[in-house]
C-alpha cells in the first residue's frame, strides 16, 4: 500500500508542474495589426474618427499622408456600396470604412460601420434607411432596413 501512495506522488508533482507551466505560458496581448482593435476575438479596422478614413494613407484633406507613401489612394464610399475585399476593407473609406459580408442577413456585401450601438464607439452613425443590427459575437454593424 505504501508503495502505491509513493508512486502517485511523482505523478501529482508531474502533474502540478504541467498546470503551472500552462498558466504561465504566453498570450499575446495586442494580437492585432496596427490600426486595427479586437473585438470579441476577432481583429476589426479601428472605428473611422473624424476626417480620418479608417484605413490609413491619407490626411483628413484626403492627401497621401507621410507615413503610407505616395502610392496611396484615399476611398470614400457611402453607406450601402457594393464591395468585395471583407478581409481589409480595401475597397471602403470615408464614412463607410468597413466592407462587411451581410448574405447571410439577406442583404449583399457593402461597406458600412460597425460599433453602431448605444454605448459603443460609433452610436446613431447609421444613415436613414440603415438600422443598428447586433447579432451576438459579432459587432453591431449598420444594415439595410
Amino acid at each position: 500500500m505504501k508503495l502505491q501512495k509513493l508512486g502517485l506522488a511523482p505523478g501529482l508533482i508531474l502533474g502540478a508542474l504541467g498546470l503551472c507551466a500552462l498558466a504561465a505560458g504566453c498570450k499575446d496581448d495586442d494580437p492585432c495589426d496596427p490600426g486595427q482593435i479586437v473585438r470579441d476575438g476577432q481583429c476589426y479596422p479601428a472605428p473611422a474618427v473624424g476626417g480620418e478614413t479608417g484605413l490609413g494613407g491619407a490626411d483628413a484633406g484626403g492627401q497621401p499622408d507621410a507615413a503610407s507613401g505616395a502610392g496611396s489612394v484615399t476611398v470614400d464610399t457611402p453607406f450601402g456600396s457594393a464591395c468585395k475585399d471583407s478581409t481589409d476593407s480595401s475597397d471602403c473609406g470615408g464614412i463607410a470604412p468597413i466592407c462587411a459580408d451581410l448574405t447571410k442577413l439577406g442583404q449583399s456585401m457593402m461597406c458600412t460601420q460597425i460599433d453602431c450601438s448605444p454605448g459603443e464607439a460609433n452610436a446613431g452613425v447609421c444613415p436613414s434607411g440603415f438600422r443598428c443590427f447586433a447579432f451576438p459575437g459579432y459587432p453591431s454593424v449598420c444594415t439595410k432596413e
